[in-house]
């Protein structure tokens, strides 16, 4: 296991990470379902269309140099300066290419538009690449306090400007107002805080093994990017906007729960791993503990949204999006396979084998678009469910890599499942149970009600069984109140 110091950085960074995304991710959502409110489907399918793109160009931002600078050990002063230049460089190259393509763009998905929209808001990409290096400096000293202040402080001046705008009808501006304010203020805020900035010094002979571990990342992360929006790209050009609008609201609420909790995770999870990567023995007993937490966490969630996704749909954004239900079930099933697969992608890029990484994303993603492109001939639904088909390949190819870099078999990983499997099929059906009694309450009582108890039954699951992931989260709820 790994040692105690670095367990108590692991734990605290997830607190401070967690409250952090929790807060951000939160804010961002309702300033979501405002416009959802505001906008009608065929409107909000352009905001889908240019953050498939964004999306895309940050991936060479943030998931390859800034990645080789947190896996490098002794990483100095000379590496940092050296990245930073590497990725500002390519921060403004991503923005000319969407620069010029921005009409191609309008043309193609029949929106004129997106060629203003996707130029200001890829505005947010050289500034990213700033940002990007801050938070390898910060990853690396595991101080995710900064984070949790300066992300906090940028959500709420983002969120007032986003609502504003959205309440005086700018539509698409306001969100793309939202993200580009949020960007700026974190990483000035990042930039006063943080004892890191950029020197005026560079060296290809310390740039040249970073980037080839961290393109390879970046290639890998690419790859999965691409073809995890491919099904957007494919419904926003075949299909109609709302069609691209109700699978696109349908996947936001799952994977905002879900992405922000790997969020927190693997933020903190990767720098451990890193610490100790000169030892399997620790990666490996690191990665069984974030299953089980991961599971404990995210199956409940994505059973219970599973459960009440109707009810909530109207709730929150109201009957006109009812279709996008069936999208919520399916993306809910994708999340729950993806659980070990996440973890132990994570251990293996720790340990240094991004050549591993990459080569199994060459074999990952061509299965991957060959299922969307046989999908696409039967309707938007069938390309929805290749994400879980999907997820479920990606379990097995990175259980293998993971038992031969650390020794973690996929038996392993389905047993560390298995707890939080059981509790939540148990509270799933006792939800349900209690949506078909004739209670003679409202959608939205019932809605909470079936919450309600879907907490009780996990809880006293949690204690009958003394479950471990419950008790020391129970425990470190109360040191944290204590103080």
């Amino acid at each position: 296991m790994a040692e105690p110091s670095l367990k108590k950085q692991i734990m605290s960074g997830m607190v401070w990470k967690f409250a952090e995304r929790f807060i951000a991710q939160g804010v961002s959502f309702i300033v979501s379902l405002v416009l959802a409110r505001i906008l009608m489907p065929d409107d909000y399918g352009v905001v889908s269309i240019i953050n498939v793109f964004i999306t895309v160009a940050d991936v060479f931002l943030t998931s390859g140099l800034n990645t080789a600078l947190i896996q490098k050990q002794d990483a100095d002063e000379l590496d940092f300066s050296t990245i930073f230049y590497c990725n500002l460089g390519l921060g403004i190259l991503l923005y000319a290419i969407l620069f010029v393509a921005a009409p191609w763009m309008a043309k193609a998905y029949h929106m004129p538009i997106l060629t203003s929209a996707v130029r200001v808001f890829a505005l947010r990409l050289p500034i990213s690449a700033y940002q990007s290096i801050q938070t390898a400096y910060i990853s690396r000293r595991m101080d995710f306090k900064r984070f949790f202040f300066s992300t906090i402080i940028g959500t709420l001046v983002s969120a007032v400007v986003g609502i504003v705008m959205a309440l005086q009808g700018y539509g698409v501006w306001a969100l793309i107002a939202q993200y580009l304010t949020n960007t700026i203020i974190d990483t000035l805020f990042l930039a006063v805080t943080v004892r890191w900035h950029p020197r005026l010094m560079f060296s290809w002979k310390a740039a040249k093994p970073m980037i080839r571990y961290g393109g390879k990342v970046m290639m890998t992360d690419l790859l999965g990017t691409v073809c995890n929006n491919l099904g957007d790209f494919i419904i926003g050009a075949k299909y109609t906007s709302a069609d691209l609008a109700y699978y696109t609201k349908g996947k936001q609420l799952p994977t905002l729960i879900k992405s922000n909790i790997y969020t927190s995770l693997i933020s903190v999870l990767f720098p451990g791993m890193s610490k100790i990567n000169d030892e399997g023995e620790k990666v490996k007993a690191l990665s069984r503990k974030s299953i089980r937490v991961l599971t404990y966490i995210i199956y409940p969630l994505m059973t219970g949204l599973l459960v009440v996704a109707e009810p909530l749909t109207i709730f929150l954004y109201t009957e006109k999006w009812i279709a996008m239900v069936p999208f919520v079930w399916v993306v809910c099933i994708e999340a729950i396979f993806s659980v070990p697969g996440t973890i132990t992608l994570q251990s293996v890029k720790a340990m240094g084998y991004s050549d591993k990484m990459l080569k199994a994303e060459i074999f990952k993603k061509p299965i991957l678009i060959l299922s969307i492109i046989i999908a696409m001939q039967y309707g938007v639904m069938a390309i929805a469910l290749t994400l879980p088909l999907n997820t479920l390949l990606e379990f097995v190819i990175n259980g293998v890599m993971a038992h031969k870099t650390v020794d973690y078999s996929i038996r392993e990983q389905l047993w560390d499942c298995l707890p939080a499997t059981i509790m939540s099929v148990l509270m799933g059906a006792g939800v349900l149970l209690v949506a078909h009694l004739p209670l003679g309450l409202g959608t939205i009582a019932l809605l909470f009600v079936e919450i309600l108890v879907g907490i009780v039954i996990y809880v006293l699951l949690s204690v009958i069984t003394r479950n471990e992931e419950f008790m020391a989260l129970a425990s470190m709820a109360k040191q944290y109140l204590k103080r």
